[in-house]
């Protein structure tokens, strides 16, 4: 409200037309049936459309057809995600008094520490997973030094080691993994080799110039060894086999039946955003919506897959690798699109208005004009156009 609202209303462009009201109304129905009537929860559905809106307004009004607001757009989306895991990295050095910054930065308590610019650790990995693969695809695409793709590497390496996030060290892997395939084909073999062998390598400097002293993605690992993580997708496909139409519908909430589960004391979930979004409606209207929300974006994807080789699909397809990471990042968490969590709602509208500019630009089509000259003739036109 207080940066995207003002933007649209004072320096907004009035005749653009509503480019993405079936988005828009599918993601709000979302947010109605999942969090007030299947939970009940009306803050959360209300702050979640919000951030919806203004995202909305803020593409198809502000940015609307002009291409360096949209660039300056991702540029400070990314600049904002970047400056996040900066302070990741101080706030491992310097706790005390870079949780005070944080507090200032977000406006609320923190809930974890170390993170970035976000309460909480899981939602800082949100961060994190759109953020790497976007430097790393990008600095294949857009540079030719390799002096520059290792730098970029390593500060990729650098901010999901200490992010502390193993969800976001995956996605990047996956993700960027995919996008090597794609490029380089058959190449990609040798290249995800050499990729793997660095980050080995990265891993081994790392610990012995003493970094293993700070909070780290291995020393996490090694305190939640004993946890027993495995079975909460397990426990949860086994609840929603005894409510197979959707909580909602038999009239329960999570913790109605998860109150006698010992895998989920203390409020614990299954950590998969799409498999509790199921559990809650059901099937037949969950997986219909989930279609309905991500079917565009599937076929924009498979475009520019497509396109990878073109230049000008090279922030089109950073923007869906980056989408595609942060999407699947909530197979591993509760939030998602649905929820707005972290950058998946700004990503979401980049993305599709991304593929309107690339459209709009397609579609003007200038065909060529034949001019044939003939002989001079009494009252006769000199030129025919053909």
């Amino acid at each position: 409200m207080l940066f995207g609202l003002p933007l649209v209303l004072l320096f907004g462009q009035k005749k653009q037309p509503f480019l993405y009201i079936k988005e828009a109304l599918v993601l709000f129905f979302l947010n109605l049936l999942f969090y007030v009537i299947a939970q009940e929860d009306i803050k959360a559905a209300a702050v979640n459309l919000l951030i919806i809106i203004v995202a909305f307004l803020y593409f198809n009004f502000f940015v609307g057809t002009d291409h360096s607001r949209y660039k300056l757009s991702i540029i400070a989306f990314y600049s904002f995600l970047t400056l996040s895991g900066i302070v990741m990295l101080f706030d491992h050095v310097f706790r005390s008094q870079v949780d005070n910054l944080r507090m200032i930065l977000i406006g609320s308590p923190l809930a974890q520490s170390p993170s970035g610019i976000s309460a909480a650790i899981f939602s800082f990995g949100y961060q994190m997973s759109a953020l790497v693969p976007f430097l790393f695809i990008c600095s294949i695409l857009y540079t030719r030094s390799w002096i520059a793709r290792a730098v970029v590497l390593f500060v990729c390496l650098v901010f999901v080691y200490f992010g502390m996030q193993r969800s976001a060290l995956l996605t990047f892997v996956v993700s960027s993994g995919l996008f090597l395939i794609f490029y380089y084909r058959y190449k990609a073999v040798l290249i995800i080799g050499i990729l793997a062998v660095t980050a080995v390598g990265f891993s081994n400097f790392i610990l012995s110039q003493g970094a293993s002293e700070y909070d780290n993605i291995f020393a996490k690992n090694e305190r939640n060894a004993e946890e027993d993580r495995s079975k909460l997708m397990t426990e949860n496909i086994e609840i929603y086999s005894d409510y197979p139409l959707g909580l909602m519908f038999y009239g329960k909430s999570w913790n109605d039946v998860t109150k006698y589960n010992k895998v989920y004391v203390g409020g614990l979930t299954s950590h998969n955003a799409y498999l509790m979004f199921i559990t809650y409606v059901g099937p037949f209207l969950g997986i219909t919506l989930l279609i309905l929300l991500y079917s565009r974006i599937a076929k924009i994807f498979k475009i520019a897959l497509s396109n990878v080789n073109d230049p000008k699909y090279a922030l089109l397809l950073c923007l869906c690798f980056s989408f595609f990471s942060i999407s699947l990042n909530s197979m591993f968490h509760n939030g998602s699109l649905i929820g707005s969590e972290g950058a998946t709602v700004f990503l979401y509208f980049a993305v599709l208005h991304r593929y309107n500019m690339h459209k709009a630009t397609e579609d003007v089509i200038y065909e060529p004009i034949e001019v044939v000259q003939k002989p001079f003739k009494k009252n006769a036109r000199v030129l025919s156009y053909e």
